[in-house]
């Protein structure tokens, strides 16, 4: 598959110098303490990686990820975590860390979930998020980006780790490409039966 050349969205410097302000906030807001940090697979790794190192804190990382299926005829979306380090929420300052906050309905399932095992506190933190887009009223404690306007012709962001069919992950730079099309039905083939 050929990937189309992305359009820069945010570039390197950009995100170096935003990444630098969030961990000086989150370094204040969670002083004198070891927050635990869980970040949402697979596509906030890069974005994981770089925060935690201008956190100037002690802290420890976690992972999860989410699975979500959307529901025939009902329109519902049910949300399911698949996978999940050993997570020692209790008690502890939880930062979550979310690539991109759209809808708000896995940040909302999240939320829940970590709410329920009672944490000291909770936080979250996302590189992109999308408060036009919402279907439940959730917000995010920081945002590394909020795009001002939708971005035009309904585009898709990648890079920096968020991905399209798991290409673009490594771009150094948030960028757009045209939102790919749903894929193709599979070919027809009509068989006429000869005449005798």
């Amino acid at each position: 598959m050929k990937l189309a050349k992305p359009e820069v969205l945010y570039d390197e410097k950009q995100i170096a110098s935003r990444m630098d302000e969030l961990g000086r906030e989150i370094g204040q807001v969670f002083a004198g303490s070891e927050p635990c940090v869980v970040g949402l697979m697979k596509s906030c790794l890069i974005f994981m990686a770089d925060l935690v190192r201008r956190i100037p804190l002690d802290l420890t990382c976690h992972f999860v990820e989410t699975s979500s299926l959307r529901e025939q005829g009902a329109g519902s979306v049910r949300t399911a975590i698949v996978y999940s380090t050993e997570i020692p929420y209790e008690g502890r300052d939880i930062l979550l860390l979310d690539d991109v906050i759209d809808t708000g309905i896995t940040l909302s399932f999240l939320l829940d979930h970590i709410r329920e095992r009672r944490p000291r506190s909770l936080k979250v933190c996302a590189l992109i998020d999308k408060p036009g887009d919402r279907k439940i009223d959730v917000h995010p404690d920081w945002a590394a980006f909020t795009p001002n306007e939708s971005l035009k012709d309904g585009r898709f962001i990648v890079g920096y780790g968020l991905d399209y069919a798991e290409g673009y992950r490594g771009l150094p730079y948030l960028g757009t490409i045209p939102r790919p099309a749903p894929p193709a039905e599979g070919r027809k083939i009509t068989i006429s039966g000869g005449g005798s």
